[in-house]
C-alpha cells in the first residue's frame, strides 16, 4: 500500500522564493508530514542540510519514514516553532539561509477523528497538537464560564452569534457533560441552522483549536526568533491561511520594514534605526494547477521577505 501523506501547498513556491538552489542549511518550522522538506532537500546542494521541527511526535514520525532516503542531510526536532531559536542553538545552528513556515493544519490531522478536531465525525473533544499538552477541548467546553466561552469563539473564530452558542453550551453542559465533536456540533447546529451552519462550525471549531494550542501568540514568538536565526541575505517564507494569521503577519514586516519611530513631523529621521527585512514580491496565491490537484490549498497565502542585516 502506498504511504499517503499531507500535500503541503505552494511548495515550487516555497522552494523558488527562498533560492534554496543557492543556499546550504534551511529550517522548516512546521514540519508536518514534510512536504516541504522534501522539495527543498530535492533541489539543495548535496552538501545542503533541511531542519524540521514540530510538535507533534506522530508528524516527526511521519517526515522521518518519509525522508529516511536523504540521510543525515535532514534533521528532526520535537518542539514548538515558537521555540525556534533555542531548538536551533541546543542542536549547534546559529544560522540558517531559509525559513519557511505552514501555518496550516495537516490534513491528515484534521482528518482523523481520534484527534477531535473535525466536526463531520464524531471523536473525542481533544484539539492538542502534542498529546497530552495542556487542556482539551473537552475541558474548555465544559469549564470555561459562559463569558469566556463566547470570548475565544469571536475572538478566534470572528463568529458573529459567538454569545448564543456559548449560551447554548452552558445550557447543554449542565444536563450532562459535553465530550465529543459530535455532541458540540449539534449544538452549535441548534442555535445557527440553515445554509450558513457549515461555516459556522469552522469557525467555532478553528476558534477552540487555536485557543487550546496557543497558535497565534505563537506565531507572535516566532516571527522575530525566524529573523533573528536568519544569515544576512536569508529569507524567511510564511504561508497564512486566514484574517487572524495575516494580521500578525503583516504587522510584523510593516514594523521591521519602517522601523523608525522618530516622530512624524521630524523633517528627517534622527532615531537610526535601519529596516532589517524588505519585502520580496507580493503575495502569492496557489495557481489554478495547484487548486486542481491540491483543493485544499484554496486558502494558502505566501508572504517572502529577505533579512538586509
Amino acid at each position: 500500500m502506498i504511504e499517503q501523506y499531507h500535500k503541503s501547498a505552494l511548495s515550487n513556491e516555497v522552494v523558488e522564493s527562498l533560492n534554496v538552489a543557492s543556499g546550504r542549511i534551511f529550517c522548516d518550522a512546521t514540519l508536518g508530514d514534510g512536504g516541504h522538506t522534501l522539495a527543498m532537500l530535492r533541489h539543495l546542494p548535496v552538501e545542503g542540510t533541511v531542519v524540521g521541527i514540530d510538535r507533534d511526535a506522530q508528524a516527526i514520525e511521519r517526515a522521518q519514514q518519509r525522508l529516511a532516503s536523504f540521510g543525515d542531510r535532514f534533521m528532526a526536532i520535537q518542539g514548538n516553532f515558537s521555540d525556534l531559536e533555542k531548538l536551533l542553538k541546543e542542536n549547534s545552528i546559529f544560522g540558517v539561509d531559509g525559513v519557511v513556515c505552514d501555518l496550516g493544519v495537516s490534513m491528515l490531522q484534521i482528518s482523523d477523528p481520534s484527534r477531535g478536531f473535525m466536526f463531520s465525525a464524531r471523536g473525542p473533544l481533544n484539539m492538542r497538537m502534542q498529546a497530552d499538552d495542556g487542556l482539551t477541548a473537552a475541558d474548555i467546553i465544559n469549564e470555561f464560564s459562559e463569558k469566556e466561552l463566547a470570548d475565544i469563539i469571536w475572538k478566534y473564530g470572528e463568529e458573529r452569534q459567538s454569545r448564543r452558542i456559548a449560551r447554548a453550551i452552558v445550557r447543554e453542559r449542565s444536563k450532562r457533560r459535553i465530550n465529543s465533536t459530535e455532541e458540540l456540533a449539534e449544538i452549535v447546529r441548534s442555535v445557527v441552522g440553515g445554509r450558513f451552519v457549515i461555516k459556522t462550525l469552522a469557525r467555532v471549531f478553528q476558534a477552540i483549536r487555536i485557543y487550546i494550542n496557543d497558535e497565534l501568540a505563537s506565531l507572535e514568538r516566532f516571527l522575530p526568533q525566524a529573523l533573528n536565526m536568519l544569515n544576512p541575505g536569508g529569507r524567511l517564507a510564511i504561508i497564512e491561511y486566514h484574517s487572524l494569521e495575516s494580521r500578525i503577519v503583516k504587522d510584523f514586516i510593516y514594523r521591521e520594514v519602517h522601523p523608525c519611530t522618530c516622530p512624524k513631523d521630524f523633517p528627517m529621521c534622527v532615531c537610526g534605526k535601519e529596516p532589517r527585512i524588505r519585502v520580496v514580491h507580493k503575495l502569492i496565491k496557489p495557481s489554478e494547477q495547484e487548486l486542481t490537484l491540491n483543493p485544499s490549498s484554496r486558502s494558502a497565502r505566501l508572504r517572502v521577505v529577505e533579512k538586509l542585516l
